[in-house]
C-alpha cells in the first residue's frame, strides 16, 4: 500500500494547522482545506486556480 504525495504542503500558500485537532488551511481555503485537492483527487499543480483567486505555488 502506497501513501497518497500531498501537493498542499509545498504550496507557498499553505498554512498548515495549529494542533492535531484542527483541519489544515491555506490562504485559498482558510477555514479548512477539502478532501479532494489535500489528498490528490484535484491536481493542484495543473489547474489555474484553488479558490479565492489562489493557486498553488511553489
Amino acid at each position: 500500500m502506497s501513501a497518497p504525495i500531498l501537493n498542499c504542503p509545498c504550496c507557498k500558500h499553505f498554512i498548515g494547522a495549529k494542533d492535531r485537532s484542527e483541519p489544515l488551511t491555506c490562504k485559498a481555503f482558510p477555514k479548512e482545506i477539502p478532501f479532494d485537492y489535500l489528498f490528490g483527487k484535484v491536481d493542484v499543480k495543473s489547474i489555474k486556480e484553488c479558490n479565492n483567486g489562489i493557486g498553488y505555488e511553489e
